[in-house]
């Protein structure tokens, strides 16, 4: 089991490691309709340039690169060089775009290369970050005039599993208590309104919604994924250790496989807005 560590200076909770990217890669598959989605609601089309910041595995660029075509230019912004690196390896092997990658710290990088875009975009960033304003403040300064910026972000007052189920209590007991130990936002999705009018944005001009209601068979595996992600976290403040954990991926595989539960799933809300 990985030794308890203070959480990423960057702000991100869970591990860093190969196991946590594919859990990353697994869930984006989830969401690729909603975010899809949401890129073409805003106009995203052909030759445009476009930002992902905190790019991760590089999921969203991939979504971005179907809209802009040949022409257009998709950049990531990945505190982490290696998986950004790698991202951008596969991004490449599979062509459609013009896809570059920043190795950098948001908090520190004042204007990337490309700047300014047709769209600067984040997914599931704002959650992690203690001062979410100042991220959202700097994807404005990074956006032409006429273009967009748009957020998504989890809001987790939904999720759950029914019928009621004992195993969710010891996930929610490690993740809750990691999240608000760290000072995490769990409430991000429904606050983005809020965060953009503090940012100087103004009222979003949309907002959406996607949630999933899936046979708990489906979301095993990605439950038990995030519990391990923040287990040195949750060994930091006394939440987890060896013989919780070892039960707790028994349990959860066990009712996985029971055929009766279903998960509904966070619920992933998006705002947009055109700079003028």
């Amino acid at each position: 089991m990985a030794k308890a560590r203070k959480a990423n200076p960057d702000g991100y909770v869970h591990t860093r490691d190969a196991k946590e990217y594919q859990r990353l890669r697994d869930q984006a598959r989830i969401w690729q309709g909603a975010t899809a989605g949401v890129l073409a609601a805003v106009g995203l089309g052909p030759g445009m340039s476009c930002l992902d910041v905190r790019s991760g595995p590089g999921a969203v660029m991939r979504l971005m690169a179907d809209r802009v075509g040949p022409q257009g230019l998709v950049t990531g912004i990945e505190i982490d060089p290696v998986l950004g690196a790698e991202a951008l390896r596969d991004l490449r092997t599979q062509s459609g775009a013009d896809f570059q990658q920043i190795a950098a710290d948001l908090f520190t990088l004042e204007t990337p290369p490309g700047a300014p875009f047709d769209l600067t975009f984040c997914r599931l960033l704002l959650m992690h970050m203690r001062d979410p304003v100042i991220i959202l403040e700097k994807m404005a300064a990074w956006t032409k005039s006429g273009g967009v910026v748009v957020a998504q972000e989890f809001d987790f007052g939904a999720i759950a599993v029914e019928p009621t189920c004992p195993v969710m209590g010891e996930f929610n007991r490690v993740f809750e208590g990691v999240f608000r130990g760290h000072g995490r936002n769990m409430r991000a999705g429904r606050q983005l309104p809020a965060q953009f009018e503090a940012a100087g944005l103004g009222t979003p001009d949309g907002t959406d919604a996607a949630v999933h209601y899936l046979p708990l068979s489906h979301m095993a595996n990605m439950l038990i994924g995030v519990y391990d992600s923040l287990y040195a976290a949750g060994a930091e403040f006394g939440l987890a250790d060896p013989v919780r954990a070892s039960e707790f991926r028994k349990d959860m595989a066990e009712a996985g496989a029971d055929g009766r539960y279903y998960c509904l799933t966070p619920v992933l809300i998006a705002a947009w807005k055109r700079m003028t």
